[in-house]
């Protein structure tokens, strides 16, 4: 590794694990269980994602939850209180669409 910090190429998830491309050609994948809010998420809104923070992350809008590379790689779980909000966003987003 040359120092920078790892940029996303591509994003998966099935019911089962999170996966990331990077663009020095790792692939990462996480067990969804470490991330209850994009396990709790349907199939079309996970699919639906965006690099973040110059590429450095990824960000869901559907249910505005973001991850970054950094921690995925360190391993990091999602905070225990990270499911009350993304379900009150998710709550606030299909209220919009009423």
């Amino acid at each position: 590794m040359n120092g920078k910090p790892a940029k996303i190429k591509a994003v998966s998830t099935d019911d089962r694990k999170l996966t990331l491309w990077l663009e020095d050609g790792r692939i990462v994948s996480a067990p969804l269980s470490w991330y209850p809010s994009l396990a709790e998420a349907s199939p079309a809104e996970r699919k639906n994602w965006q690099t973040s923070g110059a590429g450095h992350g990824v960000h869901w809008p559907a249910f505005d939850y973001d991850l970054s590379v950094e921690g995925i790689l360190e391993g990091r779980k999602e905070h225990p209180n990270a499911l009350r909000f993304t379900r009150e966003a998710r709550a606030r987003s299909q209220q919009g669409r009423k």
